[in-house]
């Protein structure tokens, strides 16, 4: 079984004018509920963790919606933003139920279609692959870009820098919380290539698990919907 962190601590949560973006009617559900439930291993996810800034407005939000999508989620409330979603991500890590299960960080901002069903399969047929990554053909900037060798393997991460075609879905798998606590440390040790505009996004955390040694995986992703542009 997997675990899923779902970071919602970032400033455009609630709008200027009040708004939820994740209730936002999408398909005749919430949208972040749509957005969950559509991933192909929904199925198969042990334990949510979200993350959110505390505030009466979230915290309403957690319970009058999310314990009733999710009655067994862990909920994290940070007093104040942190350096970037791979900085919220690790409270969400603390609460990990199986430490050595599948981590996903899904930032939920990207609805798409993809034939990944079976994610703890595909890691035990590639033993070496610390990572997944979720990808779609684009060069707009406003995306994280992968760029693979030949063999199409990932062999850097890049935020907001056209570095190949392959823009990142914003759902991102890594082997283990090890895995992960890697990559940021990774990311602490060098800050200066790592950042973008002073903030630790998730995707050049893969460069993470490639210094250490292991290997990250491309993944297609197809049917792409930008409800972080669109929504």
């Amino acid at each position: 079984m997997m675990e899923v962190i779902v970071p919602l601590a970032g400033p455009d949560f609630v709008s200027s004018a009040g708004v939820i973006k994740a209730l936002i009617p999408f398909l005749g559900q919430p949208l972040l509920r749509h957005v969950l439930t559509s991933r192909p291993w929904a199925a198969e996810v042990s334990n949510y963790t979200f993350i959110l800034k505390d505030g009466d407005v979230t915290r309403d939000f957690v319970e009058q919606h999310l314990r009733s999508w999710y009655p067994y989620c862990s909920v994290v409330f940070l007093s104040s933003v942190t350096r970037g979603a791979a900085c919220s991500a690790m409270a969400g890590v603390a609460c990990q139920r199986d430490p050595h299960a599948p981590l996903i960080v899904d930032l939920a901002d990207i609805l798409y279609s993809s034939n990944l069903t079976n994610v703890e399969e595909r890691l035990r047929r590639s033993p070496r692959c610390g990572g997944l990554a979720l990808a779609f053909i684009s060069a707009n900037p406003l995306y994280s870009y992968l760029r693979t060798d030949e063999t199409g393997r990932v062999v850097e991460a890049a935020e907001k820098n056209v570095i190949s075609t392959n823009a990142s879905a914003g759902t991102y798998i890594f082997r283990n919380s090890s895995i992960y606590l890697g990559a940021v440390a990774h990311a602490f040790g060098n800050e200066a290539s790592q950042v973008y505009n002073g903030l630790f996004y998730v995707c050049p955390l893969f460069n993470g698990v490639l210094a250490q040694g292991k290997e990250v995986e491309l993944e297609r992703v197809h049917d792409v919907v930008d409800i972080k542009i669109g929504a």
